[in-house]
């Protein structure tokens, strides 16, 4: 190419504009994938493609393209299951005690290609009393449009749902129905529960709904501690009274968040927004 962009420069286009952050060692991946992405779509002067980068609006399609080629989507159903033990056993009861007939909303923030927002809503639906879950709604975010062009078709090989628990995979899911042996698809009492929508955690200003539980699990390792706090506070600050913020194992903010108070119980790390007081919490 006649025209190069230093790796650096490269790395603080991705921090500024998606919070992505890299090791040193991966810095030359990253700049080789950005760099066979420019040759897949015959781009010769990096440089012109570097400015119009700067210059597109977010979600713009050749910035979600080249962000794609980035990102792992890796992920799994019922991640971390000690964080949905505590959801089943301790928050939700918690919840529809205080709720008063209200929607409850849940959010799978990073939500990758749905897996996590459809245990969710699984839990939900399984661990209501007496067979009623109750209104709520869950919803998935993500930077990444293909993985939720993915999540939004609710279907998965059989390999993916293995990770469901016997009981909920006979309950919520049936076999795809084009009859391919080995591909599922959630049923409808799951899917009109669960709603996704591309979203940047840098940039959440333009969410209105506040929830009651948020997960956010395998995604502030993506960010350098500065920004993992950013995106921490602004999470917490959409936690409606009475809600939780779950983080995945060694994740942390580098500091202290405002209004919400920290919990620690049996390998699961969380934050809740008190329910007695409107605390103000900073972003």
């Amino acid at each position: 190419m006649a025209t190069l962009v230093t790796p650096q420069a490269w790395c603080t286009l991705f921090l500024r504009r998606s919070g992505l952050t890299f090791r040193e060692a991966q810095v030359p991946a990253v700049v080789g994938a950005v760099r066979e992405h420019l040759r897949a779509r015959g781009v010769d002067n990096e440089a012109a493609f570097f400015a119009r980068l700067n210059a597109e609006p977010e979600g713009g399609v050749e910035w979600s393209a080249l962000v794609e080629r980035l990102l792992n989507h890796e992920t799994s159903f019922f991640r971390h299951p000690a964080s949905f033990d505590a959801l089943r056993a301790h928050v939700l009861p918690e919840l529809r005690e205080h709720a008063r007939g209200r929607r409850l909303n849940f959010w799978s923030a990073g939500c990758s290609t749905g897996q996590e927002a459809y245990s969710l809503a699984m839990t939900a639906l399984a661990s209501a009393d007496r067979g009623e879950p109750g209104d709520f709604m869950v919803w998935g975010g993500d930077v990444s449009r293909d993985a939720i062009a993915v999540a939004r078709a609710a279907r998965y090989h059989a390999r993916a749902v293995a990770a469901i628990p016997p009981a909920y995979r006979e309950r919520f899911l049936r076999p795809a129905g084009d009859g391919h042996p080995s591909e599922y698809e959630f049923v409808e009492p799951v899917r009109r529960r669960v709603r996704f929508t591309p979203i940047n955690l840098m940039t959440l200003d333009g969410l209105t709904l506040t929830y009651d539980v948020i997960f956010c699990h395998n995604v502030l390792i993506y960010f350098p501690p500065d920004v993992a706090t950013q995106v921490v506070a602004g999470l917490a600050q959409r936690l409606a009274l009475g809600g939780y913020l779950f983080l995945g194992p060694g994740e942390s903010p580098s500091q202290r968040i405002a209004g919400v108070e920290l919990v620690l119980a049996n390998g699961v790390r969380a934050f809740r927004r008190p329910a007695h007081r409107a605390a103000e919490v900073r972003s």
